[in-house]
Parts: structure tokens; C-alpha cells; sequence
């Protein structure tokens, strides 16, 4: 497997879901090398500093294991041109400049760490290539050339949902669609996913298989209130990068007009990205910002009090493949308002489906929860117990499938 990130070096839901993917592998039989780019510690953020640079995760009563193998790299998560110039510019000022080998623009890194991933692995034993996110597309076609192993591409998120329709960037899309037509398999984790790809990107359907994710595991431990429960204040939770593709301002609108028939309802933006300032700005736009607390980038750990405490949860986006935060909702307990833009609604039975767009419905969504005490205890429960039926031991035996297609057919 190649992807961009696997805990503890990680920037999102993406390398959460190769974790549990490759531990439901492993207790199916499937030993995997989880091969990523790993810059140095001052451009790279590492969950925890003591870990070490290279690992094993082992599966308990198992001899089955996944093997993680950190390649030194510039690549990151959501990486763009500009973001990869200013990495590589920090790296240049540096002390140690004189021994930078990194490639000077992203395409370059790109491809020198194809190139490394090449030599250390082209004479390894393994049967399929894996490969997760665009960035890391390059490699796996360079070493299904060189081993002649069949390559699957799992796409968890294209260029077009990123930029919401707008501003695809033409280099990051034609990488993308490289990557799909170097592969013999792909994989979307939504349908909505598979038709874009057929769409956008002129992949046969035939050629697309749907793995829906599963629920990321929480620490429900205690329900947590706060001090504005006390103050009788019911919690609207938004959780996620701030992004045009998350829909944010959407949630903004909606508060808007919830507020205007309750203005005790407490707004809570978690997260961080490049639209949270234009989020502060609307928000003061509508005069609500009183009403709002924006939280700034959060760990696992908070994640589990931030849902813990919610009363209500919504999920505005755009143009989203699937996301997997209201699993983490649902899962504390938390009722869920969705984006039928979403992938994850075409699997969830007890939430509120709405267009990102129907703000006005979005409210009185989020009115009906906060007010309605046995509404909100009815989906919390029910929603509770659909995301614990669901197991990655499923998305893994699909995965399982797949390999075993291709083997035979080499």
C-alpha cells in the first residue's frame, strides 16, 4: 500500500481509515506494507513525538501484521503547488540546505520519490499494489511497470470535490487521471464518488468498485455538558476542515436564520482551514458572532468531547465523496443533519438528509433537535446503533475480494 498519511503522521479522516482498513486486513489474512512520505519533524506533524521513525502496528493474538515504512519526503496531505514551493523553500533556509535532495517543485518530488519507492520494492514478494491519494500515484504506476503487479487505485477524494467545481487545478486533475488509467482496479469509497470518476475523469464503470468506509472507533466514555448547558444553551456542532468543500458558510446561513426563532442555541466551529477567517467575517456579517465559538484545530482526543457534548451536529458539504464525521457523531451519541451531497447518506438511515443550499431547512432541522427532547434521544439512539453494526471487517472482505480477483487473473 501506498498512501500520504498513516497515524501517527496524519492531517485527516484519510490516513484514520487506511489504519482500520489495514488492521481488518490483517486479521483476514493480508500481511501489508504501508509505504508514505515523511518529511522531516519541523514540516511534518507527528501525533507523537515519541514515536519512532519506523514501526510495526501488530494485531493482538496474530502473527499477521502491518509493516509501516516511511520514506524522507516533502509530499503532504492536500498538498498544492504553491504549499509544496513554500515547504521546500523552509527546507533550503535551513541549516542543513547544503544536503536537501528534495525535488524542487512538487511534480519533481513526486517522481524522485517514485523513484525511491522503485528501487527499495521492485524485487520485493507481494501480489497487488495499493495505492491511496494522488500524490502517491506516480510511485504505484512506476512500480506496477517495473514488478508487472496489478494495481488498484482507492480514490477517497478527487481535485473536483476539493475546489467544489471551481479552480480544479489542471496538473493535480491529469495526475489523478494517470494514476486511473495506469490501474487495473479502482475503488471509491460512495457511488456518488464512482460517478464522478466515470464523469469527470472517462473511467468505465466496469472497472469501478464501491467500498463504503466504516466507523473510525471513538472513546465514548461519559456524556460531557458544559458550562452552557447550564446557561440552558443547546450545542450545534460543525467538525472539519473550514473549507469551500465543507460547506461552512452554509452552516453560517443556517444559524442565521435558526436564531431567529431561538437565541439560545450556541454554535461551535471546530476546525481549522483556509475559509475560517471568511467564516469569522460572515458570522459578524450577520451580527450572530455572540453566538458562535470557533475552536481551532482539534486532536482525537477532543474530538471525543466535542461530540460528547454536542446536541446537534451538522454536516453542510458541498461536494463530498463520502465523509466519515458523522460516524464519529453518531457513534457519541450526537443526532446528525447531513449533506445529501455526501457519500456517507447513502449509508446512514437515521439522520437528516438536506441539500447543502436549503439553508432554511437546515435550521429548522437543527430547531427540531434542540427543542424536541424525545426526537433528539429517538435519533441518537437509533443512529448509535447503526454506526456499531457497521465493522471495517466488511470494507476489509471487499478489499480481500478484489485482491484475490486480480491474482487469479495474472
Amino acid at each position: 500500500m501506498l498512501g500520504w498519511e498513516f497515524p501517527p503522521f496524519f492531517a485527516g479522516g484519510a490516513g484514520m481509515v487506511c489504519k482500520e482498513l489495514t488492521r481488518a486486513l490483517n486479521d483476514l489474512g493480508v500481511n501489508v506494507t504501508f509505504v508514505m512520505p515523511k518529511g522531516p519533524s519541523d514540516v511534518y506533524e507527528r501525533v507523537n513525538e515519541e514515536t519512532p521513525d519506523s514501526f510495526e502496528i501488530r494485531i493482538a493474538d496474530s502473527h499477521r501484521k502491518t509493516t509501516f515504512v516511511p520514506i524522507e519526503s516533502l509530499l503532504g496531505a492536500y498538498d498544492s503547488q504553491q504549499k509544496y514551493s513554500e515547504r521546500y523553500d523552509e527546507v533550503e533556509g535551513a541549516d542543513n540546505a547544503d544536503d536537501t535532495l528534495y525535488g524542487g517543485n512538487l511534480e519533481e518530488e513526486m517522481y524522485r520519490f517514485a523513484n525511491v519507492v522503485t528501487s527499495m520494492f521492485h524485487d520485493e514478494d507481494f501480489d497487488v499494489i495499493h495505492a491511496h491519494d494522488w500524490v502517491t500515484h506516480p510511485a504505484a504506476k512506476q512500480l506496477k511497470e517495473v514488478t508487472d503487479k496489478p494495481l488498484i487505485t482507492h480514490v477517497h477524494i478527487t481535485e473536483h470535490d476539493k475546489s467544489g467545481g471551481l479552480g480544479v487545478d489542471p496538473f493535480i486533475e491529469s495526475i489523478e487521471k494517470e494514476g486511473m488509467d495506469a490501474s487495473d482496479r479502482v475503488i471509491t469509497v460512495s457511488h456518488r464518488l464512482k460517478e464522478r470518476l466515470i464523469e469527470s475523469y472517462d473511467q468505465p464503470a466496469n472497472k469501478i468498485d464501491v467500498v463504503h468506509n466504516a466507523p473510525l472507533p471513538m472513546d465514548k466514555g461519559e456524556g460531557t455538558k458544559t458550562f452552557f448547558h447550564d446557561l440552558d444553551q443547546k450545542i450545534v456542532l460543525f467538525a472539519g476542515r473550514v473549507t469551500l468543500q465543507k460547506g461552512p458558510e452554509f452552516f453560517v446561513d443556517a444559524a442565521a436564520e435558526a436564531l431567529q426563532h431561538d437565541e439560545s442555541l450556541l454554535f461551535v466551529v471546530a476546525g481549522d482551514g483556509d475559509m475560517l477567517g471568511d467564516v469569522m467575517e460572515k458570522a459578524a456579517e450577520h451580527g450572530i458572532s455572540k453566538h458562535f465559538l470557533f475552536t481551532g484545530f482539534y486532536t482525537r482526543e477532543e474530538a471525543n468531547a466535542l461530540f460528547s457534548m454536542a446536541d446537534v451536529f451538522v454536516m453542510p458539504s458541498v461536494s463530498e465523496p463520502f465523509g466519515i464525521v458523522p460516524y464519529e457523531a453518531q457513534t457519541m451519541g450526537t443526532p446528525t443533519i447531513v449533506s445529501k451531497q455526501s457519500g456517507v447518506s447513502e449509508v446512514l438511515n437515521h439522520t437528516f438528509l438536506v441539500d447543502f443550499w436549503d439553508t432554511r431547512r437546515m435550521a429548522e432541522y437543527m430547531l427540531s433537535l434542540a427543542h424536541y427532547e424525545t426526537m433528539n434521544d429517538v435519533m441518537a439512539t437509533n443512529g448509535q446503533q447503526e454506526v456499531e453494526e457497521r465493522t471495517w471487517h466488511g470494507p476489509a472482505d471487499e478489499c480481500k475480494t478484489i485482491y484475490e480477483e486480480l491474482k487469479s487473473q495474472w
